[in-house]
C-alpha cells in the first residue's frame, strides 16, 4: 500500500476537515488512480499554511499515519480559483475521496516526498486502527490492505 506525506496543518485539514485537494507538482501516476492510500502527516509544519483559528480544533500529529483516502482523480489547475479554497494555481490537484481519520495514528513513521510504499509493520498498525472505525469503512480499508504485496 502507498502513503502520501503531507505537512501539517494540511494533513489535519484532510483527515479532520474539508480539504479534499492535495497540490502537487506532478500528476498522480496512472497506476495509482482509484487506489486506496494512507495519509501521512510529515515531521514538518507549514507555518504559513492556515490561520491558527481555523485549525486549532483539529488534532495535530507529526510523523504519523493519520487517515486513509482514495486517490479519485487528478487535474491540472489551469483556471483561476480552481478547487478553491484548497487548490493552488499552476499545480496538479490530486482529488481525495472517502477520507477516514484513524482514531489512534501509528507513529513514529518516516515518510517521503512522493507516494511511497508502507512497511508491513505499519500496515498491521493501521489494520488494528480500523477496528475502531464504522464497519463499512473498516471493511473497505482492510480489503485494500489485504490486496497489497508484502514489502519484505
Amino acid at each position: 500500500m502507498r502513503a502520501l506525506t503531507v505537512k501539517q496543518p494540511w494533513a489535519a485539514a484532510i483527515a479532520h476537515g474539508p480539504k479534499r485537494i492535495e497540490n502537487r507538482s506532478k500528476p498522480i501516476p496512472p497506476a495509482h488512480l482509484g487506489s486506496t492510500i494512507l495519509i501521512h502527516a510529515g515531521a514538518a509544519e507549514d507555518e504559513n499554511a492556515l490561520p491558527a483559528d481555523m485549525v486549532h480544533a483539529w488534532p495535530r500529529h507529526f510523523s504519523a499515519i493519520i487517515a486513509v483516502a482514495t486517490l479519485a482523480s487528478c487535474h491540472e489547475a489551469t483556471k483561476p480559483r480552481c478547487c478553491a479554497p484548497w487548490g493552488f494555481p499552476a499545480t496538479w490537484h490530486w482529488v481525495l475521496e472517502d477520507v477516514h481519520a484513524l482514531p489512534h495514528p501509528p507513529r513514529p513513521v518516516r515518510g517521503q516526498l512522493e507516494l511511497w510504499t508502507v512497511d508491513d509493520d505499519v500496515l498491521a498498525a493501521v489494520e488494528r486502527n480500523c477496528h475502531d472505525l464504522p464497519y463499512e469503512h473498516a471493511r473497505r480499508i482492510i480489503a485494500a490492505l489485504d490486496t497489497q504485496e508484502p514489502t519484505r
